[in-house]
């Protein structure tokens, strides 16, 4: 068994009604807020609109700050932490999915400490200081209101790194369905392909036993099979969108890792893949590689995969999983090739170079995987995603 050490939000709040028994907690943070948002839907839904009214009700100043895209970029980062920081506010409010939550975790950490986003990257100091985070999750997804991690693309360097701090996990989450059943079908989709990865990979990679967090995660990964396609047939049911919200966070949490640790390893392929191809959503990413990954290492390590396959498939012979996940990607309609996101043949080679120069982490410079990858493996994958 392996000893960790977990994290959680300080205050969580669940279930339909949740954006207004939260907002009355938000005082305590202080009295100015910078609300962080994406592009569109957020204003359009009516979303942004009413978290406003709901925070002015309760005496706040808001800022907000919109238009945060897919694959946050550093630059994007950097300046509006630096217009937020001359608002001089208290705590910052993450309206969105997992890079609008990414981005204000970096937002509030650049904006405290006044330097470049980059530097805790590439530096890596032991302690920071931030803003206060509240993450309000529009869509069922990353899991990013339940930890201290966010993302951040280098559009020059064309590199996607994490960050992760205590200090970035949010003081307050909220996970109100009502607020993610009007998300349209191909994010609400993508959401469950990053809830299935985020159980799937730190399992495959976990060291030793732990049997409760192992059968959390294979019960996990059913639930996320099954409420995947029946969220797309029946959208405003809020109880299923609850559940897979409920099992976003849960794959954020480390509940299900707990014991075994688990590091990811598709999501390092994906994180370079949309560093060179900023406009590919993360998840449509993981859901292009993911047969191919899996293919790659169930033909060099079948044991690994035979209790995923049985609690999948009913089989323990993993042959069969490949198809099955194929399957369900087709059923979520986000079966997509590389070359089908505008993927170029010839940045394969380039993109298998960088896997290696950013996420060799392994002490032979290899990346983790159920069998760790070489640069000629990583092309592999890549080629029989494409």
């Amino acid at each position: 068994m392996k000893a960790m050490h977990l994290t959680f939000p300080r205050r969580y709040f669940f279930g339909p009604g949740a954006l207004e028994r939260a907002v009355r907690a938000f005082p305590a943070l202080g009295r100015r807020a910078v609300i962080v948002t994406g592009r569109r839907w957020a204003r359009e839904s009516g979303t942004l609109q009413r978290l406003e009214q709901l925070m002015a009700a309760q005496g706040l100043e808001t800022l907000t700050l919109a238009g945060i895209p897919p694959n946050p970029d550093r630059v994007d980062i950097n300046e509006r932490a630096r217009e937020a920081a001359r608002w001089q506010p208290d705590f910052f409010v993450a309206l969105g999915g997992g890079s609008v939550m990414d981005a204000t975790k970096a937002i509030a950490l650049a904006a405290r400490e006044g330097k470049d986003i980059w530097h805790y990257i590439t530096e890596r100091p032991r302690r920071v200081q931030a803003y206060p985070v509240v993450a309000v999750a529009t869509v069922a997804a990353s899991g990013s209101e339940f930890d201290g991690a966010a993302v951040i693309n280098h559009r020059e360097l064309k590199a996607k790194m994490p960050l992760s701090y205590p200090e970035l996990v949010p003081q307050i989450a909220v996970v109100d369905p009502e607020l993610q059943a009007s998300v349209p079908p191909y994010p609400t989709a993508l959401g469950a392909v990053d809830i299935f990865c985020q159980f799937l990979e730190p399992y495959l990679l976990g060291q030793g036993a732990f049997a409760p967090a192992e059968e959390l995660a294979l019960l996990a990964l059913r639930l996320v099979i099954d409420r995947g396609r029946a969220v797309l047939r029946h959208p405003q049911n809020l109880q299923i969108r609850a559940e897979l919200a409920y099992l976003a966070g849960l794959s954020m949490s480390q509940l299900a890792r707990l014991g075994r640790g688990g590091r990811f390893s598709l999501h390092w392929l994906e994180h370079v893949l949309s560093g060179h191809y900023p406009e590919i959503p993360h998840p449509q990413g993981l859901a292009s590689l993911l047969p191919a990954y899996l293919a790659f290492h169930i033909q060099r390590r079948p044991e690994v995969f035979r209790p995923v396959a049985l609690v999948l498939t009913g089989s323990a012979e993993p042959e069969g999983l490949v198809a099955f996940v194929e399957d369900w990607l087709h059923d979520l309609g986000v079966a997509r090739r590389l070359q089908d996101l505008g993927v170029a043949r010839e940045s394969l080679p380039i993109l298998a170079r960088d896997v290696m120069r950013y996420y060799g982490w392994e002490p032979d410079g290899r990346v983790s995987g159920p069998v760790p990858m070489d640069e000629a493996d990583v092309l592999a994958i890549y080629e029989a995603a494409f």
